[in-house]
């Protein structure tokens, strides 16, 4: 997932990015890794909007699963 979330096409981008967050609401421990950590961060600063809303719904997936 990480190697696709520097991908040129944007629907690619977006669905590695809605892949993660599905990953992340069953284990999210899986952030705590420091790779992963850089990768939704560099999706955060996105040129794409859907990229960056994607990156933001796993972050919040990620805070009610731990608050």
């Amino acid at each position: 997932i990480l190697r696709v979330l520097g991908e040129n096409a944007i629907a690619v981008r977006t669905k590695a990015m809605k892949c993660l967050s599905e990953v992340v609401a069953v284990d999210p421990s899986i952030l705590a890794r420091l790779d992963m950590q850089r990768g939704v961060h560099g999706r955060l600063m996105d040129n794409s909007t859907s990229v960056r809303e994607a990156a933001v719904e796993l972050l919040g997936r990620f805070v009610l699963c731990r608050p």
